[in-house]
């Protein structure tokens, strides 16, 4: 077994060198798989008896590693999702392993062959098009904070981003053209980029709310209390504020989970119950698990503005009722 380049070493080149200097992944990203190994440590220590800066790549091992999984489920009662993020940051690591060091490519691959856990489908909560109408119903548009937070579930719902991806928007992020349309660039998981065609009523508000808050490019579009911009929980906080004022008039919003992250899962259901396949809306939503052959599409705007045509909001009510996914794509739906 080579041991010309060390455990310890393989690791630190795979943080400093691969994943921040090289790829440019998320401050989030670095820190989940951050504590992957902080964990396999620990557990190395405790359970094999050896200590962290004893650790070879002797014992980086496929049986190693499935004991350590074992232990995830059992000993810490993690959910096979969590344990399969585990899994994808240790297949990460084999993968830059197996390239830095052609000796270990059959270690590594072993490791790689290692299954996921089979995940169990979790409760999937989505809003119609009349129920994202009830909540920026429920906004005071006669004040600035209620206009804003209708500007937010409009961009939330329109765009179909993360809140993570929202609340970092710039107004150099907005493109407005001589033909009255409007779109947004919005920097998605691993620093990628994509480009959305917005409704007409969103463009609209973004206007009014770039006039009335005297925006610049350089400053951000949802400002937050005593920090640059609104953070998650602040967003969160809003959402929830908005959905007990909505529920007052139609209380069927109750029984409902809503997060930021319920638009996102709303915008996608709204496309597939649309007929738009999911290979577009995964470019839509910048998910990354899409087929290689669809890379095309990913800068076919025309594309993009026929999808959200398509989804145009009916927010007065009408609806044909409620759209209901195969188990399939249910769970393509929730690794948005």
């Amino acid at each position: 077994m080579s041991k010309k380049i060390g455990f310890q070493g393989l690791l630190e080149s795979y943080f400093l060198s691969w994943l921040i200097a090289g790829r440019g992944v998320s401050k989030k990203t670095i820190e989940a798989y951050r504590d992957t190994f902080v964990i396999f440590l620990r557990w190395m220590g405790s359970e094999m008896g050896i200590r962290a800066d004893n650790v070879t790549m002797d014992d980086f091992t496929m049986n190693n590693i499935e004991s350590f999984l074992i232990y995830l489920g059992k000993v810490r009662a993690n959910s096979p999702k969590t344990i399969n993020c585990r899994l994808a940051a240790i297949r990460s690591f084999c993968q830059y392993v197996s390239y830095k060091d052609p000796l270990l490519l059959h270690q590594m691959t072993m490791i790689l062959s290692i299954p996921q856990r089979k995940e169990k489908l979790a409760e999937f909560s989505y809003l119609e098009a009349k129920e994202i109408g009830w909540l920026i119903e429920a906004c005071d548009k006669k004040t600035a904070k209620g206009r804003e937070m209708r500007l937010l579930i409009r961009l939330l719902y329109n765009s179909g981003a993360r809140i993570s991806e929202i609340i970092v928007l710039k107004a150099s992020d907005i493109a407005f053209d001589d033909s009255g349309s409007c779109r947004v660039k919005i920097i998605g998981k691993g620093r990628k980029e994509r480009t959305l065609p917005l409704w007409p009523e969103t463009a609209e508000a973004l206007r009014m709310h770039f006039k009335e808050r005297r925006i610049t490019d350089d400053r951000y579009l949802f400002s937050g209390r005593n920090v640059e911009h609104l953070t998650r929980s602040g967003a969160r906080s809003r959402i929830d504020e908005t959905t007990r004022r909505a529920a007052e008039r139609h209380p069927s919003l109750i029984k409902k989970k809503i997060t930021p992250h319920t638009f996102r899962h709303s915008s996608a259901m709204t496309m597939l119950a649309s007929g738009i396949d999911i290979s577009t809306i995964a470019i839509w939503l910048g998910h990354e698990n899409i087929q290689t052959t669809h890379r095309y599409m990913v800068t076919d705007m025309k594309l993009k503005e026929d999808a959200i045509a398509k989804i145009h909001p009916d927010w007065n009510g009408a609806s044909d009722g409620r759209y209901s996914p195969d188990p399939k794509t249910l769970a393509f739906l929730l690794s948005l």
